[in-house]
């Protein structure tokens, strides 16, 4: 058996060999995702203004980050291609490519950002604090498809270790600097508040990005990869970065719809800005159970698709969403069984009735569900290239969403403790409609092995 087909995995549908493949996924998309939550958690015991001012700049950058991300998370299919065709030498220039993509980004993200950021955050009560915040880490976003593309070279060829280890290591860094920057260490280390958490996030990231490549340009990798071949190629760059267009353009449509959601909220500040940060702080990480299941059934599905067993479409089906409705039973324990104790622990300076909390996280329980449920059909759509009703539904998510969030703010004007809970509806109505084209997809692919040859 040849090293690239060592790397391929049909687990015919079974729950056992799925969950296998989804735990070191889960584990890689965890590390980043931890950050997110203890960041807020600290910030809120210096102040809640602090925390409110990182929950919505973290949704200002999404856009850029995620954007970024989604251009070079395509590095992972044209690894994956060239490392099963056996072209181990057009690997290292592919790479470069995205790389290059990751510098330049930044004479688009830089500008836009500061641009968009200054409409977004001048609107709200924490701008004072925030743009600082926001401008250090807009001016580093190149960063974050950097270690993507990085990711990619060894996740394409089914190399998960090393990401792995360098993401586990770098998130212990990042989460020790942090508590000792953004707490101080009385009187050697002063308090830094959200610089402290921005400077912990840039060193971090950097170490992650340094690590991968350093590995990445080694004298093995070399001889083997030729990823000592750097040069900028433009038709090269322009093949690389091209299957990305239709998926970026999906991520900004969802993303800019979501921060102008949160631009209302903000934009009313007292209790309907606080119950957004305190939502926030656990919606901005809860989704990387989402991502996981989605890139474990992505790979699966692409993987049957290939071998043309549309027979086995339905059960791996039920075994991504058996994993989705796990998590969601998990998740329910902390926020909706024991919510006091659940929030007492998170927020400790914050004080609120008990039955809003029980609404808040309620809401927050119930978006998060549907959103992990959503990735599963989201990710038929990934696998059968479905990118132009990817497109499409980051249009819906704006009458589903934004339409729907303003009419509920504006018009009937809600109560701030039923934010999320009206925020689920957007992705209930979402994940039935990716249910739908799920199931459709894989009809038309079963129906095509009927046809006469």
């Amino acid at each position: 058996m040849s090293a690239a087909q060592s790397v391929i995995i049909i687990p015919v549908g079974k729950f056992r060999k799925f969950a296998l493949l989804f735990f070191p996924i889960l584990m890689i998309s965890f590390s980043s995702a931890i950050f997110i939550l203890v960041e807020k958690v600290l910030l809120v015991r210096l102040s809640i203004a602090e925390m409110e001012a990182a929950v919505a700049v973290a949704y200002l950058c999404q856009i850029f980050q995620i954007t970024c991300i989604a251009f070079a998370m395509m590095a992972q299919v044209s690894v994956a291609r060239l490392f099963g065709s056996h072209d181990t030498k057009s690997i290292g220039p592919c790479i470069w490519q995205f790389i290059w993509f990751s510098f330049l980004s930044t004479l688009i993200t830089l500008p836009v950002g500061l641009v968009y950021g200054d409409y977004f955050l001048k609107q709200t009560p924490i701008s004072g604090i925030a743009f600082p915040y926001f401008y250090l880490l807009l001016s580093t976003n190149f960063l974050y498809p950097l270690g993507a593309a990085l990711s990619c070279f060894y996740l394409g060829q089914g190399k998960t270790r090393l990401v792995l280890f360098s993401s586990i290591v770098c998130q212990i860094i990042k989460i020790s600097l942090a508590t000792l920057l953004i707490l101080g260490w009385d009187p050697w280390v002063p308090s830094l508040g959200l610089m402290g958490g921005a400077i912990s996030t840039l060193v971090a990231q950097g170490g992650f990005c340094l690590l991968l490549f350093a590995v990445f340009i080694s004298p093995k990798y070399r001889e083997i990869y030729y990823s000592n071949i750097w040069r900028f190629q433009l038709k090269l760059f322009w093949e690389s970065i091209q299957l990305g267009l239709l998926r970026a353009a999906n991520r900004i449509l969802n993303v800019t719809c979501w921060v102008s959601i949160a631009q209302l909220v903000a934009a009313k500040g007292g209790d309907y800005l606080l119950i957004l940060s305190i939502g926030g702080a656990l919606s901005l990480f809860l989704p990387f159970l989402g991502d996981a299941i989605c890139q474990t059934q992505t790979i699966v599905v692409s993987q049957i698709i290939g071998a043309k067993k549309y027979n086995l479409l339905g059960r791996v089906f039920f075994s991504g969403f058996s994993l989705a409705v796990i998590c969601s039973a998990l998740t329910s324990i902390p926020l909706v069984l024991f919510p006091e104790f659940t929030f007492g622990y998170l927020f400790p300076n914050v004080s609120l009735d008990i039955l809003i909390i029980k609404q808040v996280f309620l809401g927050v329980w119930a978006s998060f569900a549907f959103y992990t449920m959503g990735y599963v059909g989201i990710s038929y759509i990934l696998a059968f290239k479905d990118m132009y009703f990817s497109l499409f539904m980051g249009g819906v998510n704006w009458i589903n969403g934004y339409l729907l969030m303003y009419i509920s703010l504006e018009i009937i004007e809600i109560r701030p403790a039923q934010f999320w809970l009206v925020h689920s509806l957007m992705h209930g109505t979402t994940t039935l409609i990716y249910f739908i084209r799920a199931k459709k997809l894989c009809s038309r692919a079963t129906a095509s092995l009927q046809l006469p040859t």
